[in-house]
C-alpha cells in the first residue's frame, strides 16, 4: 500500500503566528526558543493550510497518510487531535522526535523516515517545508518523490527515481 508522508509544522499547518509569539516570549522571558515554540499553550495559534487540505483529500483516496514530524513526542496526542479536528482524518502512524532531542531537523526526520521504511511502509512521497531536509532525503532515499511547501503552496522538487511524475515535473534542484 502506498504511503504519503507529511511534516506537520509548516506543511499541514501555518505556524507563523506561533513562531512570532514564541520568538517574543523567548526574548522577553529569556527562555529557549524551541521550548516556547513547542509549548502546548501556543498550538491553538496554528491554522490549516488551504492548499494542503485538497492535497490530503486526494492522497487519502490513493493510500495512507503517515506523519513525520520534528515536534517532540510529548505533543503526540495534541498533534493527532489537531490533525483530526482540521483535516478530518487520523494518520496511519505518527513518527515524532523524542522529547528533549534538539538535534537538527534534517537529522531527526531522516531517522524517522528510515524507521518508517524499515517497518515496511512504502513511502512514495514526502512533504516538508525545509529544503535541507528534502535534499538529505533525496540522497538517501531517491525513490521517494519530494514536495517543498512554501507560503500557501507547494511544488515537486524531486519526482522520485521510481515515480511516474517525470512526465509532469522537473526537479527544482
Amino acid at each position: 500500500m502506498k504511503c504519503f508522508a507529511f511534516d506537520v509544522d509548516g506543511v499541514l499547518f501555518d505556524v507563523s503566528a506561533r513562531l512570532n509569539v514564541a520568538r517574543e516570549r523567548s526574548v522577553y522571558r529569556g527562555t529557549n526558543f524551541w521550548d516556547e515554540f513547542f509549548n502546548e499553550e501556543l498550538i491553538h495559534l496554528d491554522k490549516p493550510r488551504e492548499a494542503v487540505y485538497e492535497l490530503i483529500s486526494c492522497r487519502i483516496r490513493e493510500g495512507k497518510i503517515v506523519i513525520i514530524s520534528g515536534r517532540p513526542r510529548r505533543l503526540y496526542n495534541l498533534t493527532l487531535e489537531q490533525i483530526s479536528r482540521y483535516y478530518g482524518f487520523r494518520p496511519l502512524i505518527c513518527y515524532m522526535r523524542k522529547d528533549n532531542d534538539y538535534r537538527p531537523s534534517d537529522v531527526i526526520k531522516v531517522e524517522l523516515i528510515k524507521r518508517a521504511l524499515e517497518s515496511g511502509l512504502n513511502i512514495v512521497e514526502y512533504h516538508d517545508d525545509d529544503l535541507k531536509v528534502l535534499k538529505k532525503v533525496k540522497l538517501l532515499y531517491p525513490q521517494i518523490a519530494l514536495y517543498l511547501h512554501e507560503g500557501d503552496g507547494y511544488r515537486v522538487v524531486w519526482e522520485g527515481s521510481e515515480g511516474g511524475l517525470s512526465r509532469y515535473f522537473k526537479p527544482a534542484y
